[in-house]
C-alpha cells in the first residue's frame, strides 16, 4: 500500500470523526464566546445568532459526512474469493460506513442542546 492510499483511506475511516470533532468544537466553542462576549442574544435574519451558526454547521458537517458515505460506499467491494489485501479494503470500507453513520448521530446530538437550550442559560 503507497503512502497515498494509506493517507485515503485513513482519511474515508476517520472523516466522520474529524468532522465531528471540528462541529463539536465549533458548536461549544461559539456559544461560550458568545456569552463571554455578551452577543448571544444578537439576531440576524430574525433568529439568534447562537442557534442560527449552529444550524448552519450543523447542516454543512452533515452533508459532509454524507459525502464521505457516498465516496466510502462507492469503492469497490471485495471479491468473492478475496486476498488479505481485499479483505483490508473491505474492513476499511465497513468500518468507514459504521463511523460515518454514528458521527451523523453524534453530529445533530451535539447540536440539539445547543437549539434547544437559550445560550449563556
Amino acid at each position: 500500500m503507497s503512502d497515498t492510499e494509506f493517507i485515503r483511506s485513513s482519511l474515508l475511516v476517520l472523516g466522520g470523526l474529524l468532522v465531528w470533532a471540528m462541529h463539536f468544537a465549533f458548536v461549544y466553542g461559539f456559544n461560550t464566546l458568545a456569552c463571554a462576549r455578551q452577543f448571544s442574544s444578537a439576531h440576524l435574519l430574525g433568529i439568534e445568532i447562537v442557534p442560527l451558526a449552529v444550524a448552519a454547521a450543523t447542516g454543512v458537517a452533515l452533508i459532509v459526512v454524507v459525502a464521505l458515505l457516498l465516496v466510502t460506499r462507492r469503492r469497490p467491494v471485495a471479491a468473492q474469493s478475496p486476498g488479505e489485501r481485499e479483505r483490508v479494503d473491505a474492513f476499511a470500507r465497513y468500518t468507514a460506513l459504521a463511523i460515518g453513520g454514528l458521527s451523523l448521530v453524534a453530529i445533530l446530538w451535539t447540536a440539539l442542546p445547543a437549539l434547544l437550550v437559550s445560550p449563556c442559560g
